[in-house]
């Protein structure tokens, strides 16, 4: 996994709920969980021209409390099948496990990350020294990198790449016993 990343930056604010911001309220009750079919409607409900915007790789930043509310994943998944990656203020817990468990990329203690970064920018994120970078003024803040133990899971494919390993490492708990 390549925890560099560049991409373009897009810039939201503070208090983004995972329900009707990130993902239409009608296509996390409709349990989905397939990447075509939520992509299209990633961020439409926060901003219509978003989802025309975002490419493969780039960088969603955003302030305190994103991925508010319920811990769905429809988002999150979206955002996994597009490359995307994250960069926020703060985030929920259940929201961080989601994040982890699909295996996006996340820094998650960027403190005033949306005074410093402008929708647009292209940025370079080191996820593990915790660096974010603006390519075309090369300045640079530094944050909280990426936990050793989340590196591990988001290396391995998140909870179901760890699961998988560490049954391959102990087969005989593949099988329920009888």
């Amino acid at each position: 996994m390549n925890w560099i990343r560049r991409g373009n930056a897009h810039v939201l604010g503070h208090n983004v709920p995972h329900d009707g911001a990130v993902m239409a309220f009608d296509i996390v009750l409709s349990r989905t969980t397939d990447p075509e079919t939520l992509i299209p409607h990633l961020f439409a409900e926060l901003d219509p021209t978003l989802k025309d915007r975002i490419q493969p790789g780039d960088i969603i930043v955003a302030g305190r409390n994103f991925l508010s509310g319920k811990a769905h994943n429809a988002g999150i998944i979206a955002m996994k099948a597009l490359g995307l990656s994250i960069v926020c203020e703060s985030m929920p817990v259940r929201a961080f496990q989601g994040v982890v468990a699909l295996a996006v990329p996340a820094l998650v203690e960027c403190p005033d990350i949306t005074a410093f970064v402008k929708d647009g920018d292209e940025i370079e994120v080191d996820f593990l020294q915790g660096v974010v970078r603006r390519v075309a003024t090369n300045e640079s803040r530094h944050v909280t990198g990426v936990a050793p133990a989340v590196r591990s899971m988001v290396e391995n494919g998140g909870m179901r790449g760890l699961l998988e390993d560490h049954l391959r490492r102990h087969p005989e708990l593949a099988t329920p016993s009888a």
